[in-house]
């Protein structure tokens, strides 16, 4: 019977064009991963890596960081994080989700009151659920309705927390940061911010927005992460050394899940270090791909509706989940891996190509990429 009704939640999914599925697209240019500055596929890195991992001798953590999992490696790095951040203290998570999901999990309680922008990830949401705060949602990157929002609850008891990302992953639009955080400091709001996507992208060898703005110092809590620009996994967050006793004491996905991995623990150590020797370098090419696409997209503006964007994340607005796989399919038959974004991932009649840029793709390839969509 269960297995019956699973099938037919399946078949629903399908009839609407919705239906997800395990891809392996080996051999197509890619136009597709979050690895926006190549660094999973750096050899510079990758030899790194292996000669650092070489000399520890042991792979995994073994338990989780409060019973066998700590390791020197991972202090070692949450102190060169906090330092190539500008914060007072870092603390290691297995992903954003997970880190998400302790933030929102654990800091918020009764009585409390979570404003969040509409568009945030899905593990924001999934923390807000499990924590006993009453949550709101403001339009997206609108700060006055935000600041209505403030401002209609400014005589709860409890603590505000704002809930924000710098980048956000499908549109690729950049949050009113520096608007956001002084409403923050006016309300005395705790704000939150995912850099997910904006980590290794923007400010000084990829700092972020947040210090790009010079506004760390009125962010209660920052989340990077390391299955991005950083091409490997894992997650930071970043705040007060109070900040992070509370969440050693009361994340559960940090409390009850094994530690990451030491050779994942290297790898962002040594991506870290490649960002802080060669950083503007990277960004400065990746950026320089980011206008040669928005140059070429041009060519099909009166056919398609192009997202405003200045990150590598580009959109190209389909509607219909049907049309835009239709359309998703014949461009990797092409070579090119680019994927239809569907409802529900995005609101009915957004359906769109998610377009990710990256350092290794060339002008040549951009440019064939485009003439598809003619």
């Amino acid at each position: 019977m269960i297995e019956q009704r699973l099938n037919d939640t399946l078949k629903k999914l399908e009839t609407k064009s919705a239906l997800r599925s395990l891809k392996h697209c080996e051999g197509m240019v890619d136009f597709c991963s979050n690895d926006y500055l190549g660094l999973s596929v750096s050899k510079e890195l990758h030899e790194r890596v292996l000669e650092s991992f070489s000399q520890i001798g042991k792979s995994g953590s073994g338990g989780s960081r409060l019973l066998s999992g700590n390791h020197p490696l991972m202090e070692n790095l949450e102190t060169q994080l906090k330092d190539f951040h500008q914060a007072d203290s870092a603390l290691l998570f297995n992903s954003g989700y997970d880190a998400n999901l302790s933030i929102f999990g654990c800091i918020p309680q009764r009585g409390d009151l979570v404003l969040y922008d509409s568009l945030v990830h899905a593990s924001i949401h999934d923390g807000m659920r499990i924590c006993k705060a009453e949550t709101k949602a403001f339009k997206h990157n609108d700060s006055e309705a935000l600041k209505q929002l403030l401002d209609a609850n400014s005589s709860i008891n409890g603590q505000v927390f704002v809930a924000v990302e710098s980048l956000y992953s499908m549109d690729g639009d950049l949050a009113p940061l520096s608007e956001i955080a002084d409403l923050c400091q006016k309300f005395s709001a705790a704000l939150i911010v995912d850099e997910a996507h904006a980590t290794g992208v923007f400010g000084h060898n990829g700092v972020g927005r947040v210090q790009e703005l010079h506004l760390q110092n009125k962010i209660f809590a920052r989340l990077h992460t390391f299955g991005k620009a950083i091409g490997g996994h894992g997650a930071v967050v970043l705040g007060s050394d109070v900040l992070k006793q509370y969440l050693i004491n009361f994340a559960r996905p940090l409390i009850f899940s094994t530690a990451l991995s030491l050779y994942d623990i290297v790898h962002t150590t040594e991506a870290y270090r490649l960002l802080k020797e060669n950083g503007t370098e990277l960004i400065h090419s990746l950026h320089n791909k980011i206008q040669f696409f928005r140059s070429e997209i041009e060519k099909i503006s009166h056919k398609y509706s192009i997202l405003n964007s200045i990150s590598p994340i580009q959109g190209i607005i389909i509607p219909g989940n049907e049309q835009v796989l239709k359309i998703a399919k014949n461009i990797q038959e092409n070579g090119f891996d680019v994927r239809a974004i569907r409802y529900p991932s995005v609101a009915a009649g957004t359906e769109r190509l998610r377009i990710c840029l990256h350092n290794f793709n060339s002008e040549a390839e951009i440019t064939n990429l485009i003439k598809l969509l003619l």
